[in-house]
């Protein structure tokens, strides 16, 4: 070899070295970058975090402005839609947040009912109790040395900071202010393991993480019984035995939400010990108790599932309206926020003001009547067994849409519907107390019938107690069907009467 070839090589190898340095450099700007700025969001959601009371056990996370900067929100105008419509969006997004963490304590063995709801917001600008105040059609208090501003939506506004401010429903004056005076003294994230590390995975791509904490939740008498009656392990002692132990020991379940062009999500159920148990029967296990608690979504159905040490989930693409309606299980506990600035709302007399108000609260509730009526005409389980839960939320959701300048008949006319949501929801949850209480009286391996010709029948326990709980469901039914019909009545008739009365379509 020549000393110039020499050379050359040499200089070969000293440029291939000073390359990859600088891509060592690069590689480790950007990690040192990334970290810091994942720190520095973490440290941001902290602030809000360190706010919830200790008793949370349900949590969403959402970095409202990366929300709003996704294709799909810029495409349908999330950010720059009035108030009133927010209700067809698949989540309330005030315009002016920046971050905002939602907070319940709920009752999973209960369809979820909540002790307390709450949610602090951090805002991208100054607003007062008094805007909101005005704006909400409540009035200014002060709680705990604390501008606050109580809402007809029952509920409670209180300013941390400028920019900063804290919601809780129901209005309790008296846990508000004990909740705020925690808020004010707490510097550190007091919620448990399961919530904090769901809330540390919200980051630039997944911009809304849901989670409930599930230790020690389930009730092993209510378990064993379902795994018996289960089609899965019915037939099976010892899979029963399986199942209990790993259900048992659930710790908890998270739905993290990407979205850019549209909306994917990934729905994560963990466990404390492995789901090999599960085995091929895991996707269609998780989607029967789903169905069962009444939180399933019927795009869940086409959804990839996997199995991976002691988690099982379930991906897939979320559309606007499955959006709505989980996320209805924690959401802001009012529908306005300042919508006095909305100059969409300058008009030039006061019949076009009532006219354009009530045009937007008749479209937000045939907007949530429509959810429930595509999950019935496409849901084989919702026409069977139609959530409660659901019911119950979208009734309370019409209940807190903005009512300032609406027509009275038109309001009156939500109340209805929002009442007969709720007598549905109470009809399907009477509906299960009743099968329980009935098959509570049956006891023993067999039941014995008379059958009117001096004979007596014999028939084992697990087809009487199926026969109770269809018995149970079709009454329940059959309410609702009845009273679904009475609510497309209502509505074609006050869509016709707003449409006379104000010239424009309704």
């Amino acid at each position: 070899m020549t000393a110039i070839s020499v050379q050359h090589q040499h200089q070969q190898q000293r440029r291939a070295k000073v390359v990859s340095q600088t891509r060592l450099l690069v590689i480790a700007a950007i990690a040192i970058i990334t970290s810091d700025h994942a720190a520095v969001a973490q440290g941001q959601f902290d602030k809000l975090l360190s706010r919830l009371p200790v008793s949370t056990n349900a949590l969403m996370v959402i970095d409202v402005e990366s929300v709003h900067r996704s294709a799909l929100a810029v495409k349908e105008g999330w950010k720059d839609r009035h108030e009133t419509a927010y209700v067809n969006q698949p989540l309330i997004l005030p315009p002016e947040s920046r971050r905002l963490v939602l907070a319940a304590q709920m009752n999973p063995n209960h369809d979820f009912a909540q002790t307390w709801e709450g949610a602090v917001v951090e805002l991208t600008e100054d607003i007062s109790m008094r805007s909101i105040a005005r704006a909400e059609g409540g009035y200014v208090d002060q709680i705990a040395g604390r501008p606050a501003a109580w809402t007809p939506s029952d509920a409670y506004f209180v300013e941390f900071d400028s920019k900063t401010v804290g919601i809780m429903h129901p209005a309790h004056r008296q846990a508000v202010a004990r909740w705020a005076e925690y808020a004010d003294r707490n510097r550190t994230v007091s919620l448990s393991p399961y919530l904090k590390r769901a809330a540390a995975s919200v980051d630039a791509r997944t911009q809304i993480v849901l989670a409930m904490d599930l230790d020690n939740v389930v009730q092993p008498h209510r378990l064993q019984e379902r795994l018996r009656e289960s089609e899965f392990t019915r037939d099976d002692p010892a899979k029963q035995q399986q199942w209990f132990q790993l259900i048992k020991g659930i710790q908890g379940v998270g739905l993290s939400v990407d979205i850019g062009t549209s909306a994917r999500a990934t729905l994560q159920v963990d466990f404390s010990a492995s789901t090999a148990p599960l085995g091929r029967d895991a996707k269609a296990v998780l989607l029967s108790v789903l169905e069962q608690h009444g939180i399933a979504v019927s795009e869940m159905r086409d959804w990839s599932a996997s199995v991976s040490g002691t988690s099982l989930k379930l991906s897939g693409v979320l559309t606007a309206s499955g959006m709505r309606r989980l996320f209805s299980l924690l959401e802001l506990p009012t529908a306005k926020f300042s919508s006095l600035k909305d100059e969409s709302y300058v008009v030039s007399n006061e019949d076009d003001v009532i006219a354009k108000a009530s045009q937007g609260y008749f479209k937000s509730v045939s907007t949530l009547l429509n959810d429930l009526h595509n999950e019935m005409a496409t849901n084989r389980d919702a026409r069977r067994n139609m959530s409660a839960v659901y019911l119950e939320r979208y009734g309370r959701r019409i209940d807190r849409l903005p009512i300032l300048n609406v027509d009275e008949e038109l309001l009156a006319y939500g109340a209805a519907v929002s009442e007969t949501l709720r007598g549905v929801s109470s009809s399907s949850r009477m509906a299960g107390v009743r099968s329980g209480v009935r098959k509570s009286s049956v006891y023993g391996n067999y039941q014995y019938e008379y059958d009117g010709n001096g004979y007596y029948t014999s028939r084992d326990n697990a087809s009487v107690k199926s026969q109770i709980r269809t018995e149970e469901r079709a009454e329940a039914r059959a309410v609702r069907f009845k009273s679904f019909k009475e609510i497309e009545d209502e509505t074609a008739a006050i869509r016709a009467q707003m449409t006379r009365k104000y010239k424009v379509e309704f």
